[in-house]
Parts: C-alpha cells; sequence; structure tokens
C-alpha cells in the first residue's frame, strides 16, 4: 500500500524560496490489493488480517521498505495546471510532475508493547519543521484546526503530547502548564515576557522557527476557494481511462453491487447522473447491470491517460511484481513427501518468501520418509485460502491422501484460491485430486500435457510430476507465478466457493 499526503504543503529552501510539494510513500513490493469477494471474507475471518501480514513480514525478516518521494511545483508554476494545486481531491499527474526520491522508511523491528506504541501514537498537522509549513489548502486548514481537539479526546488529555511515544528525543520548553495527567513538574512563570527572562521564544537567529514571508499580488485577499476546484469529474475521468479491462470490470461490478442494494430509484438515477459526467461508457454498464435505462452522453470523455495509476497494468513504473513478502500456504497431511515440501520451505524461506505450513492438527505432521516432520501453523480449520497469497497442495501416500476426495477444506482451499485469481499448486497423487475433484474441468489440459517427472503451468495454476527429481524447477516455476500476484486471464465463472 502506498502512502500519499493528500495535501499539498510548502517547503522552502535556504534562499527563501518557496515551493509547493506533494509527499509519497512508494512501496517496494508494490501497489497491490484483493478482490471484493476476498476482502468480505477476510473480515470476517481475520479482522486483523493487515496488521498480521506486516507483523508476519517483520518477524519473517521479510522487511516492508517504502520510499519517500516528492513533487515539487515552484510557486511561480502554481496556476500552470488545469486544476488547483490546492484541491485536496486532485493529484498531480507524475507525466506533469515526476515524483524525486530523497529517503527511504524500512520496518525492522515490531513494537514490544502495541498499545503503548502504537495505539497511543497521536499525529498532528501543526507540527511543523523548519523548512516544511502549510499552504493554503483549506483541507490542510481544518485539520490544523481540529487535531488537538481530536487527539484530547482519543486520548483523555490536552497533555497527549508528554506520553512517551509522542514526546519528542530532545527536551522542549514552553509555557504549558496542569491538565490532566501532566507529568513535567515545571517551575517559574508561564508567561512571556517576564522578569525572570526566562523561558523565552527562540530568535531566528538561533534556531527558532520562522514562517517565510508571501508575496500578495496586486489586488485582494479573500476567503474562497479558486474557480478550479470547481472542477470534479476531469481526474475521475483520468483515472477511469488509466485502468486496465480487469480493474474496469472491478469498478463496474463495485457500483452495480452498492447501488443494487439500494431501494430508492431516486438515489440510484442521480448516482448514475454522476457517473455519467465521468464516463458514459462507465454508466451505461452500471445501468445494464441494475436493468435500468441507459444516460445519454452528456460530454464526451477527453482521452487522457496516466501510465502511473493502474495496480494491475505492468507497465506503470510505480508497481514491482516479485514474490519477496508474499505468503504461501503449504498444505499437508499424514504421509506427505518431505522431499516437496521441505524444498519448497526451505527455498521459499531463503527467498523473503513466507511459508505457513496447513496441517490437520497443530502437532508434527508426519512425512512418507520415517523420521521426518513438519510443525504446522495452521490447521485446515483455522485457516482460509483468503490469508494466503498462494496455497500449494503437496502430495503423499497412505489412508489419509487415499480420503482426500472427501477433505473438504482441502476441497474448499483450492476452489477458492483459484476464484480469487490466486497461484494455485499441487505435487504428486495431489495433482489427479486437484483435477479431478477440485477444480474439475479447469485444468485438464495441463495436466494431460504434465511429464511425471516435470514441472507445468498455465494461467497460475502449477503442477508437478509423481516422480519429480528436481525440487529447484518447481520452486522457480511456482515463484514465477507468485511474483504474478494474481492470474487475471483465469475464466473463473463457473467456480463458486
Amino acid at each position: 500500500m502506498q502512502g500519499f499526503g493528500v495535501h499539498t504543503f510548502i517547503c522552502v529552501n535556504a534562499k527563501g524560496e518557496r515551493s509547493f510539494v506533494k509527499f509519497h510513500w512508494k512501496p517496494k513490493l508494490g501497489i497491490h490489493s484483493l478482490v471484493w469477494d476476498e476482502a468480505l471474507k477476510i473480515s470476517g475471518q481475520d479482522p486483523d488480517f493487515h496488521r498480521r501480514d506486516l507483523w508476519d513480514a517483520i518477524e519473517a525478516g521479510a522487511y516492508p521498505e517504502w520510499e519517500l518521494g516528492v513533487q515539487v511545483v515552484p510557486e511561480a508554476n502554481e496556476h500552470d495546471f488545469d486544476f488547483d494545486l490546492l484541491d485536496s481531491t486532485k493529484i498531480i499527474p507524475e507525466e506533469l510532475v515526476p515524483v524525486k526520491y530523497i529517503g527511504k522508511m524500512v520496518l525492522n523491528r515490531n513494537p514490544d508493547e502495541y498499545f503503548s506504541e502504537t495505539e497511543q501514537v497521536a499525529f498532528c498537522t501543526q507540527h511543523m519543521v523548519p523548512g516544511i509549513e502549510h499552504s493554503n489548502d483549506p483541507l490542510l486548514h481544518l485539520r490544523s484546526f481540529s487535531y488537538q481537539d481530536t487527539q484530547s479526546s482519543r486520548l483523555g488529555s490536552v497533555n497527549w503530547n508528554l506520553i512517551p511515544i509522542n514526546r519528542p528525543v530532545c527536551p522542549v520548553f514552553n509555557n504549558h502548564r496542569d491538565g490532566f495527567m501532566q507529568m513535567q513538574i515545571n517551575k517559574g512563570p508561564n508567561y512571556w515576557p517576564n522578569r525572570f527572562g526566562t523561558p523565552h521564544p527562540v530568535p531566528a537567529k538561533q534556531g527558532g522557527q520562522v514562517l517565510s514571508p508571501q508575496p500578495l499580488p496586486g489586488g485582494v485577499k479573500e476567503r474562497v476557494r479558486g474557480p478550479k476546484f470547481s472542477e470534479h469529474y476531469s481526474q475521475a475521468t483520468l483515472f477511469w481511462n488509466s485502468m486496465s479491462d480487469v480493474e474496469k470490470g472491478h469498478i463496474v461490478n463495485a457500483f452495480s453491487f452498492e447501488l443494487g442494494k439500494c431501494e430508492d430509484k431516486g438515489v440510484i438515477e442521480l448516482t448514475l447522473e454522476q457517473i455519467n459526467f465521468i464516463d458514459n461508457k462507465l454508466a451505461c454498464m452500471v445501468a445494464a447491470n441494475l436493468h435500468v435505462p441507459p444516460p445519454k452522453e452528456v460530454h464526451p470523455n477527453h482521452g487522457k491517460t496516466s501510465a502511473f495509476l493502474s495496480m494491475v497494468d505492468r507497465a506503470n513504473p510505480n508497481n514491482t511484481f516479485t514474490a519477496e513478502g508474499r505468503k504461501l500456504g503449504l498444505f499437508v497431511h499424514d504421509g506427505f513427501d518431505f522431499g516437496v515440501a521441505s524444498g519448497i520451505k526451505t527455498a521459499f524461506t531463503a527467498m523473503g518468501i513466507i511459508v505457513a505450513v496447513v496441517g490437520p492438527r497443530k502437532d508434527k505432521i508426519n512425512s512418507s520418509t520415517d523420521g521426518t516432520f513438519l510443525e504446522p501453523q495452521f490447521t485446515f480449520e483455522t485457516c482460509r485460502s483468503t490469508l494466503f497469497d498462494a496455497v500449494f497442495f503437496v502430495g503423499g501416500s497412505g489412508p489419509e491422501y487415499d480420503k482426500l476426495k472427501r477433505q473438504g477444506r482441502w476441497l474448499h482451499a483450492a476452489r477458492e484460491a483459484f476464484m480469487h485469481f490466486k497461484t494455485v499448486g499441487a505435487s504428486g497423487s495431489a495433482v489427479e485430486w486437484l483435477a479431478k475433484y477440485a477444480l474439475p474441468g479447469e485444468i485438464d489440459h495441463l495436466v494431460g500435457n504434465l511429464k511425471e517427472d516435470g514441472v507445468a503451468a498455465e494461467q497460475g495454476v502449477v503442477v508437478a510430476g509423481s516422480r519429480l527429481r528436481e525440487v529447484p524447477a518447481l520452486v522457480k516455476c511456482l515463484s514465477e507465478e507468485i511474483a504474478k500476484h494474481r492470474a487475471w486471464g483465469r475464466d473463473v465463472s463457473a467456480i463458486a466457493a
């Protein structure tokens, strides 16, 4: 997930020159998301899913990393765009102003005490360092006005800044006194000027913060929004035009789903009217799904696109497709093939891929090789495929594998992951199970061309023969498919899970 500051700030250099700046955190692992059905299920199965994913990655040493970038526009060029730089609902397309990278953030340690170190963190847009200032962004002004009250209400005291996680590293002297949870014992007056000469504001020459002077051109200063604030649809159209066909399908389905639950026809009509301002074809597709008359085009689509907005398009310079940091659910049963399972687990761990073993119980799962076993992190009942980026079913032998066709959790996990366009894999005896019982009619061609000692892959499905000798070949193929994130070309219309 990328971090985007939304607001436009002012940065001032050593010469006193002012520039408009937008801040960005760009994730090293790229920008990726969940599908609708998957998100619905996860919200019930594990409400802490995203937090846990972050925690697990840090614990595994697959440290999440972001680059800090800025878009800089000199103050003199403020009006060079067809949108207002101070409008928080607008982006600056990166084709117009490229992001310059100036730093990096790596999360390499989990908090020792979550409440103290995370829940009590209080950010505040009023806290600026010299050189960064507020612009005339109206929403930024509103936030700066309200954040003190927000944090006081949330944390129970005006002295939230004295909580250890919020307290500055260096000593701070000011005239704040009293209030609940005051933790400092202050001496002397709390006003300035006073006869003791302390505490006093620090002059600019000694490092005190002084806001930069703002030029005022001829005319009047009014408390109004610029005329470009009233243009609401151009960038929404830009976003729509920049999406891949897959993402456009998701947008249409999302509008259709939400409006399909609305019983007020007037709300549906007004919403379609707004969508129609973005793009007529979009509005017509949503209308068709709702079985209402399609709206007529009110103005043509401007046709502009940006290469930096799609999460699926591999041409997006912002995006990265890698298996690093992904999580694989490795499903095993008593009598599993230890060579395949341990080979995948060892190689993937070295590659920065998190492997979670899923077994029938939270105890040693014995393989078909005497004296070898794996310790599972999950049981079939305590997890679902939604918690993983990919699933792999390790084949084996014995009574438990003979009963796989009636193993409901395996069947559901395979079908659900397949329906969510994720990488699904199987080896040995599990390949026939996958083709015949889990995904009947879906991968027959792939399995038909599989050699007993080989590996085959198609649309995110990876299968390995029962006499596989080269586990590295399987590891390579499987990791390459996982790196693609999703197999969007897969037909899942016949799958329900």
